[in-house]
């Protein structure tokens, strides 16, 4: 402490000498530079005013050692700052109160412009290290400074005045993969786990080239081909033979059947699905490029906001949208495939309902909990590893992609995060609409299956949820634009049901009452007024978005609470109905050029891999941004740019999560639990082209065949 306070009164020094400081053009645009000459900063303040200043702010006595410390220290800084540029300080101002004692006082925490500096320029100063300021992992500042200066002692001087900022310098304190156990053991599970998959791929060949090398009338050794032989007997379901389990099991795991898998496609009159599963996720990661992860921060950080909020940035304001289209897609398909492929007991058994709700919630956690897992540990033990750059160390610990994992990952694990205490859906942040879903999941697993039974019953219970739902928006949601749009209630369950509960009943007329719906968007008049009644629900719903979202700009003024609650009780359940109008009339046949496209084919594999993207794009957005020598400028020609590199990026990792573990776990799954053995009710003629091949629960996000 006692050199921290002597190196901050000879900044404060600096900064208050008005005839020492020269301010230029910067080297990036925004930035401003601030040029310091060599001379002892020390002279304008007497020894005895600097010993004063000390003890008022340590309660301790100055000694002569810690004098001389003064001069090491901030005379170097001095002479540092001379030899490099583009670095502007945390500006302080030392005054006096009524007694005649200095008051220091903070006059810039977080400038207009956040300068990064130039990396570059203090690695080739002599005797340089590079330094900055954070907060929350938002870069504030930066400055070159000897070497003499520890970032203990820079701390030390931070957290005396401002509490919360940090100080990090490059090279300094950072943590080693070589000395990290967490991060070893995490990576050394990916490993095991890829290296588990090429050998059960490698055995799977050999087992099929070697069976090609003998006869194809009889067994030898006990080997049988992969796909059944049909018997020359009249009785062929007695006579196929069947792989062993020891080959079943490698064949879940085999890479090639993987990616057969995902290059599979179907024609379904719901395939329009895939093509809104990969634009939403391509919305997300478009929205997320601003927004999520924020750290490091931008180097124009008022200006940003200023310029995401010109009405051309509407697709981005409106991003958060996204996700309630994902929430619409989970109830409706949940819903649809269930009332389709479950076959209903002939008297209600409330043993055999439960046993399937049961087995629903447990299908549902095992498919999704391993990859998810996994792509959590990822970002809080190796992200950090991930990123190279001046500002790396703020994804130490993975940044702000996994804040308070380690009070908190359990609950992700238990998808309650969502509940309780904010600071819960700091980890894995993104991750709250996962919770939410499986919430809903197991809610709506009732509902479901009453539309079975109870049809009438199950939709006056919705209906009431729904009202509820908005009841307590109106009640919950105040005048503050932070506490509707990203605070605390951003992510409730009681907030987020409007969508949901909308696709539930979609799925049930879709699945029950077909033939009138397909009766009724046979007229032209009923189906163009569905569609202009849909356009103007959406398109409001992004402009309410944008509109509500361009309140964060100093410049602009702030809705009233009753304008806050009329946007957030309507713009959820709105977007809810457009998607239900659109997806009873399009699954009925219609939609022209829209639907062709929605429909192609590429977007069913695209589609497959969106639960990867999902978990995946944060940390690709982190390597993108933290990656450069400064904090990025923007521009919307730069959000374009690193939005394609994020997507595609994502898509990669999406896909090799794929092959490497969403499809390998799902089929041992399916192994396990005798899932593609179970018996289902022959499907109807118009359903041998509706249905998937086997069994599925499909979340929106997560896409599996049917879906």
């Amino acid at each position: 402490m006692p050199m921290a306070v002597i190196f901050l009164i000879g900044m404060m020094m600096s900064t208050t000498v008005a005839e020492s400081v020269v301010v230029e053009e910067g080297w990036l645009p925004g930035f401003q530079n601030f040029t310091l000459p060599p001379s002892p900063v020390i002279k304008y303040f007497e020894e005895q005013e600097i010993r004063h200043l000390y003890e008022q702010m340590t309660n301790k006595t100055m000694t002569d050692s810690e004098l001389s410390a003064l001069e090491v220290c901030v005379f170097g800084q001095t002479s540092m700052m001379a030899q490099v540029s583009a670095f502007r300080l945390l500006q302080f101002h030392i005054g006096t109160n009524a007694s005649g004692d200095y008051v220091p006082e903070l006059i810039t925490i977080i400038p207009n412009t956040a300068v990064s500096g130039n990396y570059q320029a203090c690695e080739d100063a002599e005797g340089g290290q590079f330094c900055y300021f954070d907060a929350s992992s938002m870069v504030l500042s930066s400055m070159c400074v000897p070497t003499a200066c520890t970032p203990d002692m820079l701390q030390e001087i931070v957290s005396a005045l401002i509490p919360g900022v940090g100080v990090h310098c490059v090279g300094v304190d950072e943590d080693e993969f070589s000395s990290d156990p967490p991060a070893q053991a995490i990576a050394s599970v990916l490993i095991v786990i890829m290296s588990l998959v090429v050998i059960a791929s490698v055995l799977c060949r050999g087992y099929e080239n070697f069976y090609l090398m003998v006869s194809k009338e009889q067994e030898v050794d006990g080997l049988v081909p992969l796909i059944p032989q049909k018997s020359t007997t009249n009785n062929d379901s007695e006579h196929q033979t069947e792989p062993s389990k020891l080959m079943k099991v490698l064949y879940a795991c085999d890479m090639d059947t993987s990616m057969k898998e995902f290059m599979k496609t179907t024609t379904r009159p719901t395939n329009f699905l895939n093509g809104m599963r990969v634009l939403s996720i391509c919305w997300v990661v478009l929205g997320h490029t601003l927004a999520f992860p924020m750290n490091p921060g931008m180097d124009d950080f008022i200006n940003t906001v200023e310029l995401t909020t010109k009405f051309r940035m509407l697709i981005v304001s409106s991003g958060l949208l996204a996700v309630d289209t994902f929430f619409f897609m989970s109830a409706f398909l949940a819903c649809f495939l269930i009332l389709k492929i479950v076959k209903p007991d002939p008297v209600f058994s409330f043993i055999n309902t439960s046993k399937k709700v049961t087995m629903l919630w447990v299908d549902r956690y095992v498919r999704l909990t391993p990859l998810y897992a996994l792509c959590l540990f990822t970002a809080w033990y190796l992200l950090q590893y991930m990123v190279d750059g001046p500002l790396a160390n703020t994804y130490h610990r993975g940044g702000a992609v996994a804040i308070n994992c380690e009070d908190n990952w359990w609950k992700n694990m238990l998808y309650i995060q969502n509940i309780g205490d904010e600071s819960n859906i700091s980890c894995f942040g993104h991750t709250w609409y996962l919770a939410n879903d499986f919430q809903f999941l197991i809610l709506g697993s009732f509902l479901m299956f009453g539309f079975m039974y109870t049809p009438l019953a199950s939709i006056i219970a919705t209906v009431v949820l729904l009202i509820t739902s908005w009841i307590l928006v109106a009640v919950l949601i105040s005048d503050n634009y932070a506490d509707y749009s990203t605070g605390s209630n951003y992510y409730r369950p009681w907030i987020r049901f409007g969508p949901y509960g909308i696709g539930l009943l979609t799925g049930y007329v879709l699945a029950k009452h077909k033939s009138f719906v397909q009766k009724s968007v046979q007229s032209t008049h009923i189906r163009w007024t569905g569609y202009v009644v849909s356009g103007i629900f959406m398109f409001g719903c992004m402009v309410f978005q944008w509109a509500m979202q361009k309140q964060t700009a100093p410049s602009e003024s702030h809705w009233g609470k009753g304008m806050a609650q009329f946007q957030q009780v309507t713009y959820h359940i709105f977007w809810g109905l457009g998607l239900a109008i659109l997806t009873l009339t399009w699954s009925c046949g219609h939609g022209g050029v829209i639907v062709r496209f929605l429909s192609h084919p590429v977007f069913e594999p695209l589609g497959k891999v969106t639960f990867g993207v999902y978990l995946i794009h944060p940390m690709v957005l982190a390597v993108l941004r933290v990656s450069l020598p400064a904090l990025a400028h923007y521009s919307d020609a730069w959000l374009l740019a690193t939005a394609v590199a994020a997507i595609n990026g994502s898509y990669l990792g999406g896909w090799l999560a794929f092959i490497f573990i969403e499809r390998p776990i799902g089929a041992l799954w399916d192994l396990a639990s005798g899932r593609k053995a179970r018996r289902r009710r022959k499907p109807t003629n118009e359903e041998e082209h509706t249905l998937p091949e086997k069994p599925v629960i499909v979340t929106g996000i997560v896409a599996e065949p049917g879906a």
